[in-house]
């Protein structure tokens, strides 16, 4: 599986986010992806910068080239309701699951209108908790704002709102092996007590709050998931337009892969 988060992409496939070509970014990644054989693109949210129907066509159309599902989620720069229009018949629209073999990977829905911070509603972790009840295998939980604090002042006060309300729910569940997350333009983890994982964005980033390959560079973040629940992941860099693998953080989540190890499915 690969994650992607924050491409920001405008209607306009040659217009600039931040002094940048997003969409020509965002094209470099999802070209890295491609050449690893994954069975999921996981889009963490913030698609559009413009909220715009052309946006969103232009990433659907990208994704169409990849010829892999994809499960998608709003972000705060997003406007989840032309979101779903132009990608709900060609990818999964958070809030929803997907299975990927005994895995269930579960997209969170933490658009907030017109706040740049994230809320889930009550009627949203009801959701989750029943769909945890039913899926006795392994889980994976993805949403765009991060359910926690990261020691970077831009962005934590634009966190989730009431983070414990999910914790403590994912808690009462083991087989949740852990929870990705975009939104912060910069790869972080922390390991315990549930394994959190941030992503790169694939336009452009904030100084990181923890030591990175190439912090500056867009990147996506790879997970490996094994039937027995274990999970490797690792997030790659896109440097001079070259898939570059980081070396593992001093957080490690479970099972880094070796910069060079061939990479197997999902």
């Amino acid at each position: 599986m690969a994650q992607l988060t924050d491409p920001h992409l405008l209607a306009d496939p040659r217009g600039h986010y931040r002094g940048i070509n997003s969409y020509a970014q965002f094209q470099s990644c999802l070209r890295s992806v491609q050449s690893v054989d994954s069975d999921l693109i996981l889009l963490t949210g913030d698609l559009s910068q413009d909220e715009t129907w052309a946006a969103y066509g232009l990433l659907r159309d990208q994704l169409a080239t990849c010829g892999r599902p994809a499960l998608v989620m709003a972000g705060n720069h997003d406007h989840p309701h032309l979101l779903r229009s132009c990608l709900g018949r060609h990818a999964s629209v958070a809030p929803c699951g997907v299975a990927l073999g005994n895995w269930l990977v579960i997209g969170l829905d933490s658009h907030r209108a017109g706040c740049k911070g994230g809320c889930l509603s009550t009627g949203q972790l009801d959701w989750l908790a029943s769909n945890l009840r039913a899926h006795p295998g392994p889980c994976l939980v993805a949403l765009h704002h991060p359910p926690t604090v990261i020691g970077c002042p831009r962005m934590d006060p634009i966190a989730l709102e009431t983070p414990e309300h999910l914790l403590g729910l994912l808690q009462d569940f083991p087989q949740v092996k852990g929870v990705v997350f975009g939104h912060v333009h910069q790869a972080w983890q922390r390991q315990t007590p549930l394994p959190l994982m941030a992503c790169p964005s694939t336009a452009t980033q904030i100084p990181p709050v923890q030591p990175s390959f190439q912090s500056d560079a867009p990147g996506w973040r790879l997970l490996r998931l094994a039937a027995d629940g274990q999970f490797h992941t690792q997030v790659v860099r896109i440097v001079n337009g070259e898939a570059r693998p980081e070396e593992p953080l001093s957080h490690g989540s479970p099972g880094w892969f070796a910069p060079h190890q061939d990479v197997a499915r999902c």
